[in-house]
């Protein structure tokens, strides 16, 4: 983790003006291709849930900005951020799982198998991850193909960046798949989160080893 100089930062003036609104919170959705998953990964066995979330997450740590924190009048960088992702739990209702991220995709998915296990027999939404500001929030919403989407925030301050990814569908011989993230914008621009997409497609057509 490091810290960032505020004084000869070179985005000072758009942090100093977006630290200051009352609504700093912007989102963006587009869609991903993600043919090479669902035509050859999934029916050689791969998870598509685990796969979106590895190819997201490499994403948004090869991205520096959604890797941002304030802390206090400060802002500081962390080194790698993790994924904590919305899971299904009995009565129709979710809770939190934690994966701590591996930037290789047999130890992120082994990571992965074993947190979803124990996430699934939780009873209770509770929150895991307050004492840690070094995550991403994700969900997954497989039953919509949405083209927008807002999160709930802990108000102004809260810069941790929400990511969401809902129904993969055919059309034109291409599979689509609809991504959404939410960030504040003290810390990250439209300009980050196209560095963010079109790192997200690369690593979706990137055969995982």
């Amino acid at each position: 983790m490091r810290s960032i100089d505020l004084r000869n930062w070179s985005r000072r003036s758009q942090y100093a003006f977006f630290r200051g609104v009352a609504h700093p919170h912007f989102s963006l959705c587009a869609e991903v291709d993600t043919t090479l998953l669902m035509a050859e990964l999934k029916p050689a066995g791969v998870s598509v849930f685990t796969a979106a979330l590895f190819a997201i997450a490499r994403a948004a740590n090869s991205v520096p900005e959604l890797r941002m924190r304030f802390r206090g009048d400060q802002v500081v960088e962390h080194s790698v951020v993790h994924t904590s992702v919305t899971v299904p739990i009995d009565g129709g209702r979710f809770a939190f799982c934690d994966v701590e991220y591996a930037p290789d995709w047999r130890t992120f998915d082994a990571r992965c198998r074993h947190a979803l296990e124990l996430a699934k027999r939780q009873t209770e939404l509770t929150e895991n991850v307050a004492h840690r500001d070094d995550w991403l929030y994700l969900s997954c919403l497989p039953w919509i193909a949405f083209s927008a989407m807002t999160n709930p925030t802990n108000g102004a301050d809260d810069c941790i960046p929400r990511i969401a990814w809902g129904k993969i569908t055919h059309h034109e011989d291409a599979w689509r798949m609809p991504v959404a993230v939410q960030v504040h914008h003290a810390l990250v621009d439209g300009f980050h989160l196209g560095r963010f997409y079109a790192a997200l497609q690369d690593y979706v057509n990137a055969q995982l080893a």
